[in-house]
């Protein structure tokens, strides 16, 4: 028995909170669903749609459909202070939220080298609030921040101004920072293995990319994140010559399908998210532990998403058909 079955045999607090969740998936749109919202026939209606869902108190205080970025980001909010009140465990939503503060970190980074305001970019989902965030950016007192946040600013700041002012290097280190925090600080095994397959998707598309730009040789060293189930080292070691050499390390795993549609991106990044979707589905039926809690914010994340991408297509005419095949569910 591995130590993720252990923890999960043992956290027996989570049953009201499975309750509360379970009732919630049945909410969740499916495909049926998402082609009522897709049939729409402008954005108008699409807001008339959600109104009788879960959207709809975010919607009905707009006052055009071209607020759909606002009120889709307040029911975000709203679902990370549901899941919070739900998890016992602090430290576990600081791993949930940590993405938002290094997001935030590469922001005020960027606006301070470049002396500029990016104020209207900063995400509010982070665990550090933004006018804290800011005091400490203005006064360079970078130490009050959380150890692996300080880590990250000092790393980002080390990479820019020793690579020419290169600020791509900077968001390389603060991304790999960001990898380091999420596959490690978590006990939780689940989140870990999410977050690890994650990374392991992600290197994938990175390495597609640096060979369709004929820059793997230059960058792969700063763009590879650390934390994946097949690790930055082991990728290194291979010194791949082209994406043909890709089956070597990932033939005899989950990510060989990726391979499969090598010749097109957006395939690839349709397969890869359902691959991450497919392992949320995993803890579906579990009845204790708070893993059942963790895929559902990961899964109304995904929901969320995909109404962001219906209102983008309706807001510039896109045809239905094309809307729904970028639906990923």
């Amino acid at each position: 028995m591995d130590k993720f079955e252990k923890i999960r045999i043992l956290d027996t607090r989570y049953s009201y909170q499975l309750g509360v969740i379970r009732a919630k998936e049945t909410r969740l749109f499916d495909m049926k669903r998402f082609e009522q919202f897709i049939s729409s026939r402008d954005a108008n209606e699409l807001v008339s749609a959600l109104h009788d869902t879960d959207y709809g108190p975010y919607f009905r205080v707009t006052t055009s459909p071209l607020q759909y970025e606002e009120a889709l980001l307040n029911a975000r909010i709203d679902l990370y202070k549901e899941i919070e009140s739900y998890i016992y465990n602090p430290d576990l939503m600081k791993v949930l939220r940590g993405r938002f503060d290094f997001y935030n970190l590469t922001v005020l980074l960027k606006g301070k080298i470049a002396e500029k305001d990016f104020t209207s970019y900063y995400s509010p989902l982070g665990t550090l609030p933004i006018h804290e965030l800011e005091g400490i950016f203005k006064e360079e007192s970078y130490h009050k921040l959380p150890i692996y946040l300080n880590e990250a600013v000092k790393a980002g700041i080390e990479a820019y101004f020793t690579h020419h002012h290169n600020i791509q290097l900077l968001n390389f280190c603060i991304d790999s920072e960001m990898a380091n925090f999420l596959t490690f600080y978590s006990e939780n095994d689940f989140l870990t293995s999410y977050y690890k397959r994650w990374v392991d998707i992600t290197n994938i598309k990175t390495i597609l990319r640096l060979f369709f730009l004929k820059r793997y040789q230059e960058f792969a060293r700063y763009a590879l994140l650390p934390g994946g189930f097949i690790s930055k080292e082991e990728i290194l070691r291979k010194k791949l010559e082209g994406v043909e050499n890709l089956s070597d390390l990932y033939h005899r795993t989950v990510y060989s399908i990726l391979l499969e549609n090598i010749e097109s991106f957006s395939l690839i990044e349709q397969d890869a998210e359902v691959l991450l979707l497919s392992y949320l589905r995993s803890v579906a039926y579990e009845s204790i532990g708070v893993e059942p809690v963790i895929s559902y914010l990961f899964m109304k994340e995904n929901e969320i998403r995909s109404l962001r991408l219906i209102f983008i297509g309706k807001i510039n005419e896109v045809e239905d058909s094309i809307i729904k095949e970028k639906l990923i569910l």
